[in-house]
């Protein structure tokens, strides 16, 4: 639950993750993995600014259903490659994650996959994966004196070996920064690059979870995330189509068609 206040939802009281996936499915743009001994049904609520919650329904070979996971999620602006990747998957759980390493990077990386009903078999085939991965962060805090790079297994840094190998400790310096706000709750966050050791990493903050000074760009930021990405193929370049931005004024759309004599 704590994760999702990362992309700036929250669960008012009387509300559960069941009434989250009930909205996201209803709300949601459906895809289907068909396995062999099963069929995967996900939904994308595509909230705005690449903030998602993703729901998947499990249905096994006798017809039986049930929902198997609600998750937040978010596209990240930049992709990177992924090799020496295995893909592991927990079907009634309704979870996939990729274990691989940064190409020429050397950095290993073990991530929930967001979006794997939503592409094709036949991105698995490639020696690479082209990944958009996201670090979504459960807390974080603002560092005024330069430190050491870390990026480790949160369950090694925390001797905690209960905690999921998807979530990590991360130290970085600030590239950039914006604020970003969810357009549906209206909450405010941080999309924050990262420069790590070994690579650069996108992490989304809400603003009322970062601690410390005021955020900088070459400043450090210490933080604890759970990583996800998302495939990267033509077919979620198609699907990132999120609709008319009504805000803007409809004569304003004709005006792109004006020639100019």
């Amino acid at each position: 639950m704590e994760v999702f206040n990362a992309i700036g939802l929250q669960f008012p009281n009387g509300k559960t993750l069941n009434d989250l996936a009930a909205d996201a499915e209803k709300l949601g743009e459906p895809s289907v993995s068909t396995q062999s001994d099963c069929v995967i049904y996900g939904h994308c609520w595509r909230i705005g600014a690449g903030l998602e919650v993703w729901t998947i329904l499990y249905e096994s070979e006798t017809g039986e259903t049930f929902y198997a996971d609600c998750r937040p999620g978010f596209r990240a602006k930049y992709a990177q490659n992924v090799e020496n990747w295995s893909l592991y998957e927990d079907r009634k759980e309704g979870e996939a994650a990729v274990k691989g390493y940064i190409e020429n990077r050397g950095a290993e990386v073990f991530f929930q996959l967001q979006n794997l009903t939503e592409v094709s078999p036949k991105n698995f085939d490639g020696e690479t994966l082209r990944v958009a991965l996201g670090g979504l962060a459960v807390c974080a805090e603002v560092l005024t004196a330069e430190t050491d790079f870390l990026w480790q297994p949160l369950h090694e840094a925390t001797k905690n070996f209960s905690i999921e190998q998807t979530y990590r400790r991360l130290c970085g310096k600030v590239l950039a920064f914006e604020n970003l706000r969810n357009p549906h709750s209206k909450k405010d966050l941080y999309w924050i690059h990262l420069a790590l050791k070994d690579f650069d990493l996108e992490i989304l903050v809400n603003q009322t979870d970062l601690r410390g000074g005021d955020l900088r760009v070459g400043l450090f930021v210490k933080a604890d995330v759970w990583l996800q990405g998302h495939i990267v193929s033509k077919s979620t370049y198609y699907s990132s189509y999120e609709g008319i931005d009504w805000s803007v004024p409809t004569a304003d759309f004709w005006k792109s068609f004006k020639r100019q004599n």
